[in-house]
């Protein structure tokens, strides 16, 4: 289970800290960061106040393709392992969060 966002922590604080702490949980590094940083971003998207109920389900969805394919619930022993079903990972591409890390690229099965 991800750890929570502390009040008033930063992204690279929080995401320096969950990297530390969830390495048990998740032992490959691309996948612990991608848990990381959804868990840091859900918390923002939680805390937007939308005028426009379409605006807020536009924003869930972005989010959530953001990060399609990359299983975010179990750990990863290796690349084969960090998709969801009915998806493969292709190497790694960057995050899109634009911090430089690797993350599975992964595409739907033909």
């Amino acid at each position: 289970m991800p750890i929570k966002v502390k009040p008033n922590e930063d992204k690279e604080e929080f995401i320096s800290r969950c990297m530390s702490a969830e390495k048990d949980s998740f032992p490959d590094e691309a996948q612990r960061f991608a848990v990381c940083i959804s868990t840091y971003e859900r918390k923002d998207l939680s805390k937007q106040k939308f005028s426009d109920p379409q605006q807020r389900v536009m924003a869930k969805l972005n989010f959530e393709k953001k990060y399609e394919g990359i299983n975010l619930q179990e750990p990863a022993e290796g690349l084969e392992d960090s998709c969801w079903e009915g998806y493969v990972a292709v190497g790694l591409k960057p995050a899109a969060d634009g911090s430089g890390r690797m993350v599975p690229n992964c595409v739907k099965e033909d």
